[in-house]
């Protein structure tokens, strides 16, 4: 079996949506969101306090970690993402 790797985050953090995040909403524009991580109520979830919010609720939404992303790492983790999309096109 393969190493599980999940995202953490301590209280405090800068967070924004992953790119990699499946959601229905066609337009929506994951770039956009900035949260702090406020509490880790139980393992691997975050309740974030959003800037700017993709939830109805503008203020506070439970996250689970692998949903998020720290903003200082979100290009890397865009650049992931698109390398991985273009090795399944190829």
């Amino acid at each position: 079996m393969g190493k599980l790797l999940r995202r953490t985050f301590a209280i405090g953090d800068l967070v924004t949506i992953a790119p990699d995040f499946r959601n229905t909403v066609l337009d929506f524009d994951f770039e956009r969101y900035i949260g702090i991580v406020v509490k880790k109520p139980e393992d691997n979830e975050y309740i974030v306090y959003w800037t700017n919010s993709p939830v109805n609720n503008y203020y506070k939404g439970m996250w689970c970690g692998d949903h998020l992303v720290r903003v200082e790492d979100y290009d890397t983790e865009k650049e992931k993402l698109q390398n991985r999309l273009h090795a399944i096109e190829l």
